[in-house]
């Protein structure tokens, strides 16, 4: 399929096409880092699990940056592609990818100057900043190497390549398990070796990401990256809201660690990071879904096909609250069996800590597939206020004034039950602003 075909095929086509390959990759993203845990947690310790669960909002937050101007370049490149500005959307292309790279080489060398007193101010616990550290300092390492990845597995589904897309995060995926298996399982190494594995992973896949780029097959290959301050602004603009997600979820699990070191210690970290990491499958799965039909949506907004866009919102609404559901139900139905694949049987502290956090957790997927796909719709449409606003609501204001009121009452289970109420919060907010938002868009039919 190439991204002319968007505003041609019937919209169920498209949007099974796009996402199919892209729900795969974003499986295999997510089983990789699952399986990460369940290797450190069952191999190396949930002092080591805690570690690395109390670093990862600092990695998110590195991470962000460039997920912004990955989303943020795509959607102008897509919408470029949508009016047939093809010399346009090369310039922007490429000089994307480069602000991408050079990204990384800022924050690595952030990262030898600071990480260590930062990870130290974050992490009271000298044991587990230690371990922290050791996980963190060789993910930073290779961040100029990791960081494109994330851009050009954007930039393959713009140009309809959702199949090669995919086939490059399985690669990533199944190699960081074996080489986790490897080093930890078989070597019996530390839980450096865990971020190296990912590091060596997706390196790989960045190298795969790039080279039909290199080619003039496809509409988008590398040119001079010629971009005005002006273009800058409107990918960085447009990104934003990704960019606030991230930046305002990583704080906000900064916070959440906190309460949960002072409220449950070490047990209720590893615990709830074990929710993590199985939340992270059904998110993966949803953010497979909207990533991967984003190029459509906005090369349809570029071509005026408005009311594809609409129908596009539908079937996605409807796609991803069945799979939020199924995963509730599921949650609920085996609590016990999903807390003993990551956390070893006799350690009962943290299977009972996790049981809980499952149950009290779950029921936040009623809501979380609304909320994510009315924000990353307003994304793809090129209204970015209206998409930070409900990531604010998601990823920082309700999230943190449930935190507070839940855990006077509740104590550390009040801050399991957060995601919960604040979910149902954000989807009332998200409701009236995607309406308001719709009406306007109608208006252009």
């Amino acid at each position: 399929m190439t991204e002319r075909q968007f505003a041609a095929l019937p919209v169920k086509k498209v949007f099974f096409y796009l996402t199919i390959p892209s729900i795969l990759s974003m499986v295999f993203s997510s089983v990789y880092m699952m399986a990460d845990g369940i290797f450190v947690g069952r191999f190396i310790g949930s002092q080591a699990l805690a570690a690395v669960n109390l670093v990862m909002p600092i990695m998110m937050i590195v991470l962000a940056l460039p997920n912004m101007i990955a989303v943020g370049s795509s959607v102008k490149v897509s919408t470029a592609l949508g009016e047939g500005n093809i010399e346009k959307a090369k310039r922007l292309f490429s000089a994307s990818v480069l602000m991408v790279t050079c990204t990384g080489l800022v924050f690595t060398l952030l990262g030898i100057l600071f990480l260590k007193p930062l990870i130290g101010t974050v992490i009271r616990d000298a044991a587990l900043a230690a371990l922290a550290y050791d996980y963190a300092r060789f993910f930073v390492y290779g961040l100029p190497f990791i960081m494109p990845l994330f851009a050009m597995d954007n930039f393959l589904r713009v140009c309809g390549r959702a199949k090669y897309s995919m086939c490059v995060n399985v690669i990533v995926s199944v190699l960081n398990i074996v080489l986790d298996w490897v080093f930890i399982v078989q070597l019996h190494l530390g839980i450096e070796f865990s971020a190296i594995s990912t590091g060596i992973s997706m390196m790989l896949g960045s190298a795969l990401s790039f080279a039909p780029f290199f080619t003039k097959k496809m509409t988008l290959h590398f040119a001079k990256p010629q971009i005005s301050a002006k273009e800058v602004w409107g990918i960085l603009y447009n990104g934003s809201s990704e960019f606030f997600s991230g930046i305002a979820g990583s704080f906000t699990a900064t916070v959440i660690n906190g309460f949960l070191l002072t409220l449950g210690g070490a047990a209720a970290v590893a615990g709830y990071g074990i929710v993590m990491y199985i939340d992270t499958l059904l998110v993966g799965v949803l953010y497979g879904v909207l990533d991967a039909i984003q190029p459509a949506v906005s090369y349809n907004l570029g071509a005026k096909e408005i009311k594809r866009t609409f129908s596009f919102f539908k079937i996605s609404s409807i796609t991803t609250a069945v799979v939020s559901l199924g995963c509730m139900v599921g949650i609920l139905a085996f609590p016990d069996r999903l807390a003993r694949i990551f956390a070893k049987g006799s350690d009962q502290e943290v299977m009972n800590m996790t049981i809980a956090a499952l149950i009290l957790f779950s029921p936040s997927y009623l809501f979380t597939w609304y909320n994510m796909v009315t924000s990353a719709f307003l994304t793809a449409m090129d209204q970015p206020k209206e998409s930070m606003l409900i990531m604010a609501f998601r990823a920082i204001i309700f999230p943190l004034i449930c935190l507070v009121l839940l855990t006077l009452f509740m104590g550390v289970y009040g801050v399991f039950f957060a995601a919960t109420l604040s979910g149902a919060l954000t989807f009332v907010a998200a409701v009236i602003i995607w309406n308001k938002s719709a009406r306007h868009l109608r208006r252009m039919v």
